[in-house]
Formats: C-alpha cells, structure tokens, sequence
C-alpha cells in the first residue's frame, strides 16, 4: 500500500492587485482547509456563498500549487462581498451596501459594474424569467418558508402581498453608468444575484488558475462544476449528476446522502444544474420551490430539474440552467436557438416524479464517452 503524507498548509498573508481592492489585505489562514498530497493540491472552504467550494489542482510544484489555491480562494472571496446581499464588508460597496439605499447613487467596483451590466442584458435575453431585481418578492416567498418550517405554520403568501412586492421589481429602473461605475435605483427597490454570482465567480476562479499557469483542475463550488484539463492517469475528468428524485427522497427521510446516475466526460466543461429539489416547503400536500419565476411571481409547476453541460460560452451556465428550468422543454430549445446558443448547450430536463427524462442530442456523446 503507497504511504500518503497529507501537508495541512498554513499560508501568510497576502496582497491582492486588481480594481479596488489592489492594497487590501487578505489571508488564506483560517479561511479554508489547504491539503497538498502527491501532486493533488485542494482547497476546501465553508464560508462564502453559503455551500461548500473546493478547488482540485494536479500539479507537481507543491509552492505553486499552493499559492494558485491561495490565489483562487482569493478570488471566491472578492465575489462573495461583491454580490452578498446579506452582509456588508469593509472597502467594498455591495449588493447589500445598495439594498440598504437604493435610492442613493453609489459608486462601485468595476467588477460589480460588469456582473450588474451582464445581469441587465440577460433580463432581456431571457424574455424577463432572468431578474436580479425580483428579490423583493423573493423575500415574501423567504418569509412563507421560514414561518412553515419553523412554526409549522404552511400557508402560501397572499396574491396582493406578491403583487405589493412586484411594484419594486422593474430592472429598467436601475441606471448603470459602465463609464463611471456608478448605479442607482429606485426607492423600495433591492438585487438579489443568487442566480448568476457564484457561477460567475466560478468562472473568474478559473481564469486566475489558468493565468498561474495550471493545465489541470477541478472547481465544484455547491454543485457549479468546472474542470479544465485531464486527470494525471491522461483521462478526461468525470463529473457525476444528482439524481434528484433520490436527493429529494433522501432529503424526505432524514438521509444526507447524494444519489448519481449520470455520468459526463468531456475535456474544459462547466456543469451547472437547478431544480426543484433541495429548498421548498409543502402547503396542501403541495411543493414551493426557491425558484421564482418573474412573469407569474410563483415557482414553477411542473419539473423536477435541469442540468445544463458547456464548453463554450461558460460564463453564464447559472443564468442558463435556470432560465430553461423556468421554459417548457419546447420553449428552452426555441430560446436556445434563438439567441444562438443551441451548439454550446447540451441539457438533460428531469421532467417528473415518474423518473421522465429529455435531453439534448449531444449529451449521448458525451455520456457514451465513459460508458
């Protein structure tokens, strides 16, 4: 049996050189797990986004492995006090910095600039099912949850509470100056960027371990998968799917346990999947899931989940696998097609509790691959 050495890296302080952070300090140290073992670097940690993020790079040099990893959790973290919007943080503007006044003008990081700017446009794209001003009416769909699971007080909020909210959820009324990067929006009014920041910050990680010159990794940031490379035994990646049938079983019963029963193999892919599955709650026998659709201010009916498989075009993968969760099958394939996308966006819809599947056609090649 090989002999492992497992090295729990404890790293110094460094400094970060972009946009407004350039002479903020930050620590590696007490932020995350750092383990470095036979050419495998991982980073674990539990505090940003609010899941589990862990960083996978293969790579023979220990110290610029390390350093990458120091360097990609740097990364997580910039992103994650950029986009919260339940907690403010010292030198940076964020979401919730503009929540608390709305009304106010506020300058921002460019990054913020960017991700707000991108956000707009897919609002648009996405025929309105994409909005990161909905989050007032996120907050009485919250509210509803919260009292049902903590009080077993299971009641769906009241149409006119939801149409109150709605008023506050007109996204041409935030005004982005790009060129200046200032925002501003109206009285009442609050972001959410649930559906696109951590996919975002997925892909922002990934660009800083390429430009530290690593060739092979892995990042899973609570179920965003995105891997570049092949595995050291010269294969490519596997990226298991949740079942969610099970998971929602499971979740049921008292059991923490995760289900797979797709299997995708592909060189440089992001996997990202949405769906009904992990947060609801139950009123009438029924299920209200965390997903809202913007158009009708309810959670969508039918369907179970989506998972959405690219390997170009990856930065909006969350937009994406959303947006078709929301969309009849039909619909999302049209959409795709419509706004070019049908060649980057491989799909799999689970569409009921009977175990009902449809996929796009490339995903057969790709599963195939390993089987």
């Amino acid at each position: 049996m090989p002999y492992f050495i497992f090295i729990i890296i404890s790293l110094m302080s460094i400094f970060s050189h972009s946009h407004a952070d350039e002479f903020i300090p930050y620590q590696c140290e007490g932020n995350a797990s750092f383990v470095y073992d036979q050419g495998k670097g991982t980073m674990t940690t539990l505090n940003y986004f609010g899941t589990s993020i862990t960083i996978d790079i293969y790579h023979d040099d220990k110290q610029q492995a390390l350093s990458a990893l120091c360097h990609g959790l740097h990364v997580v973290q910039q992103y994650h006090y950029l986009g919260s919007n339940f907690s403010t943080y010292p030198y940076f503007t964020n979401i919730k910095t503009i929540n608390n006044a709305p009304d106010k003008l506020h300058q921002i990081d460019p990054r913020l600039t960017e991700l707000l700017h991108a956000s707009i446009e897919w609002h648009q794209l996405t025929n309105g099912r994409f909005n990161i001003a909905i989050a007032p009416v996120l907050a009485v769909w919250r509210q509803a949850r919260n009292v049902c699971l903590k009080e077993n007080d299971c009641q769906l909020p009241m149409r006119q509470t939801l149409e109150d909210a709605a008023k506050h959820i007109d996204i041409s009324k935030i005004i982005l100056d790009a060129t200046h990067n200032t925002v501003q929006m109206q009285a009442g009014m609050q972001l959410d960027l649930g559906g696109i920041a951590k996919g975002w910050m997925v892909e922002k990680v990934y660009d800083r371990l390429r430009a530290d010159g690593i060739t092979s990794f892995i990042i899973n940031a609570g179920g965003n998968i995105r891997h570049f490379g092949i595995h050291p035994s010269g294969r490519q990646f596997i990226t298991a799917i949740e079942d969610p049938l099970a998971r929602k079983y499971n979740n049921r019963n008292g059991i923490n346990n995760s289900v797979y029963h797709e299997y995708i193999t592909a060189q440089d892919i992001t996997l990202v999947s949405s769906g009904n599955y992990l947060n609801y709650f139950t009123v009438d026998g029924k299920d209200y899931h965390h997903i809202i659709d913007p158009t009708t201010l309810y959670p969508k009916r039918d369907g179970i989940s989506v998972s959405v498989i690219m390997q170009r075009n990856t930065l909006l993968a969350d937009v994406i696998s959303t947006s078709l969760f929301l969309m009849p099958v039909v619909e999302a394939q049209v959409w795709l097609q419509d706004i070019g996308l049908d060649k980057d966006v491989e799909a799999i819809w689970y569409l009921d509790d009977y175990g009902n599947k449809f996929e796009t056609a490339g995903v057969a090649k790709l599963r195939a691959q390993y089987q």
